[in-house]
């Protein structure tokens, strides 16, 4: 037997089945950075808070780092490393974003806080715009549906 490998011994040619492809993550963290700033930006039209306003925006900044950190741990094994570095910059900045955020919370409403958390999904938005267009198929799958 020559060294050519058969036919069930090559490798896949198309994505594997189940996979999410940074496009389509980047896609979801654009609609999680813009959901949860629209929300915040309620809370600031709001004399008081509404708990109900205050608890989505929580729970929509925490599902925010939760999908960007899964995304850089997990989905961007694969890829090169120009999507590596957006979705880790869509992960760092949902961190920078709740963490200024529970500063703005806990801590007296610092203007330099909120101002913080703005930056943070600004950048966040960024990096997910950069994500759905640099988030192609990763290198893996490049290389090897590439008989080259």
């Amino acid at each position: 037997m020559s060294g050519n490998p058969s036919p069930s011994n090559a490798p896949p040619a198309g994505p594997p089945v189940g996979k999410i492809s940074l496009r389509i993550w980047g896609i979801l963290l654009l609609v999680m950075f813009l959901v949860t700033s629209a929300v915040g930006g309620s809370l600031a039209l709001e004399s008081s808070y509404l708990v109900v306003t205050l608890a989505s925006h929580i729970g929509l900044a925490l599902t925010t780092l939760a999908l960007s950190a899964y995304g850089a741990a997990v989905l961007a094994r694969p890829y090169g490393p120009r999507p590596k570095a957006f979705v880790g910059l869509a992960a760092l900045s949902a961190l920078g974003g709740t963490l200024a955020g529970t500063v703005f919370l806990l801590f007296g409403q610092s203007p330099v806080a909120l101002y913080a958390m703005e930056g943070f999904a600004g950048l966040g938005i960024l990096s997910a715009l950069l994500l759905m267009v640099f988030g192609g198929p990763s290198g893996l799958r490049a290389t090897t549906s590439n008989p080259a």
